[in-house]
């Protein structure tokens, strides 16, 4: 079976990016490292890998992920569970740094403030113009 992506989809994908763009950068702040595109990609890559597994399992840009509220934050907080575990791992194989609780916790809540805070953003654009379209069909 194919995972059909509707242009709703596509916008979360690009909010969601921008998100861990957003993640990174604030990362880099936060420990006073310098800030450019490549040090961001080479924050964010491992987690990206996790993600992407994730979203693979889980089919989370496919509509029944953001058909509703609930769902939404649903298939966000399974997501990124399972994401974040393994973009840790391949974060401390890319870097050769090992994993520290600490870092691990703040890592997994920061993220997914983010995405939450984007997603919920999303659930309230995405509720409205559905209401619209009904309004006018």
């Amino acid at each position: 079976m194919r995972l059909r992506i509707l242009p709703a989809g596509f916008v979360l994908l690009v909010g969601d990016l921008i998100a861990f763009l957003l993640f990174a950068y604030y990362g880099k702040l936060a420990h006073h490292m310098p800030v450019s595109l490549l040090g961001i990609l080479d924050t964010l890559a491992p987690f990206l890998v996790g993600w992407i597994v994730a979203i693979l399992v889980f089919r989370s840009y496919g509509y029944k992920a953001y058909a509703s509220f609930g769902s939404l934050l649903l298939f966000t907080l399974l997501t990124w569970t399972l994401a974040a575990p393994i973009g840790l791992v391949v974060r401390v194989w890319w870097t050769g740094i090992p994993m520290t609780w600490t870092f691990t916790w703040v890592a997994y809540v920061i993220t997914l403030a983010f995405l939450l805070g984007w997603r919920i953003l999303f659930a309230i654009g995405y509720a409205i113009c559905r209401r619209y379209q009904r309004k006018l069909a």
